[in-house]
């Protein structure tokens, strides 16, 4: 008796035994078209799938000869999203997720399925959207998009999204933003990140082309984290500029990747703003030619209590350098690159208690960003460098004498 009360315990149906609310929780986990398959189950699945707050479409096949098994794969992709949205009904949609290839001549289609999911009051817009063709043609962002008052989180990527230029009353409710910008050419791009009014978390992919004028303006009063990640396709020693003006009196977190940045920071001073909030920071150096960002930072940053300092290796940048006369070998590995600031910044003084070095293996001039670092860092608990050959130079004098070094 007791062997078939324990066999029927185990083939007991617990999961349709849930409520419809928990099924409904658990279904919004995965993708769309998985939930969708739990209709045949029976009438009540039918409902339960209906009403799943997350919508999640993926179709991430890339196809530039559009053979017919592709297009059959790729219509059925459009005809399935055509018609979940079409049984939506009135229910809300908290969170519309849209990763896809697509045609040009699709982009409409795109367009009416961003507006449908603003009709239904989305709470989170995922768009990762890229043209197939190979003259990418581009479509505007729906300005519904912009007035949106549910919308709290913008995550788009995308080389066919452009953006309207945002009016002083865009995205209300907006406290999230992510953005990948391919072509930054249009000063659009610059607007979209001044007229965020609750913006608190800040996210920049951008990729800077050829014979450009990066202009980025960044202007929210309630941003807390901020990440910038800057990416040249350019030959390293071209000319380009960087406009940037961040107005953040509330930053405490921020994170920017490329070193080419330092060029502009150091040659206008008064641009940078104090970070009086700004706790946490973490530098990626991709082409590691100047350290005065690196200056600037801490000199502006009077309450920064973590630093991360990390080199990414660059194999193609480094070949660059080495076949550009005006950035030879001698010059990528200096020690002349690292100028001791005229005064201590405050921070080393009251509040930076660990520091991470990472990734400049066989770069002298690390050494004395490293050295000075913690000779001056009077509250310093813990430094790791991520460096092997600096053990003799970091066992000297250090500013606090409860700091912890630690080489790896």
């Amino acid at each position: 008796m007791c062997s078939k009360s324990n066999s029927q315990a185990k083939g007991k149906d617990r999961i349709s035994e849930l409520p419809d609310a928990v099924l409904c929780h658990i279904l919004s986990f995965i993708p769309t078209k998985y939930s969708v398959r739990t209709s045949i189950l029976s009438t009540r699945w039918k409902s339960i799938y209906g009403s799943v707050p997350n919508l999640d479409f993926e179709f991430e096949q890339m196809s530039t000869t559009w053979k017919e098994e592709y297009m059959s794969n790729y219509v059925g992709f459009l005809m399935f999203v055509d018609r979940v949205l079409s049984l939506r009904d009135s229910l809300d949609i908290q969170k519309f997720r849209l990763h896809c290839y697509c045609r040009a001549e699709d982009f409409s289609r795109i367009v009416g399925w961003i507006c449908t999911a603003i009709r239904h009051n989305v709470v989170e817009l995922d768009l990762c959207v890229y043209s197939d063709n190979i003259v990418c043609s581009t479509f505007e962002l729906p300005q519904c998009v912009f007035m949106c008052k549910t919308l709290v989180v913008l995550k788009v990527k995308s080389n066919c999204i452009t953006y309207a230029h945002p009016t002083s009353s865009s995205f209300p409710s907006l406290k999230f933003l992510d953005v990948k910008v391919d072509y930054p050419e249009d000063d659009s791009v610059e607007k979209l990140f001044a007229c965020c009014p609750v913006l608190e978390d800040l996210s920049i992919d951008a990729t800077i082309r050829d014979a450009l004028i990066l202009s980025f303006n960044v202007s929210a009063p309630e941003l807390k984290r901020l990440r910038m990640t800057f990416f040249s396709d350019m030959i390293v020693g071209k000319d380009f500029l960087y406009d940037i003006s961040i107005n953040a009196p509330k930053l405490e977190n921020l994170d920017i990747k490329q070193d080419d940045l330092s060029v502009y920071l150091f040659e206008n001073e008064g641009c940078l703003p104090a970070f009086d909030h700004l706790t946490e920071l973490k530098l990626v150096l991709y082409d590691c030619y100047h350290w005065d960002l690196l200056t600037e930072l801490l000199k502006k940053s009077p309450n920064l209590e973590s630093l991360v300092i990390e080199h990414k290796k660059d194999e193609e940048c480094v070949k660059n350098y080495d076949e550009t006369e005006s950035y030879s070998k001698d010059v990528l590995y200096s020690e002349n690159r690292w100028s001791t600031p005229e005064s201590v910044p405050i921070c080393l003084i009251s509040h930076l208690k660990t520091i991470t070095v990472r990734g400049f293996e066989g770069y002298p001039h690390v050494k004395k960003v490293a050295k000075y670092l913690l000779n001056n860092g009077k509250v310093l608990t813990k430094m790791t460098v991520y460096n092997d050959g600096l053990y003799k130079e970091l066992m000297l004098e250090r500013g606090s004498r409860s700091c912890w070094v630690e080489l790896v």
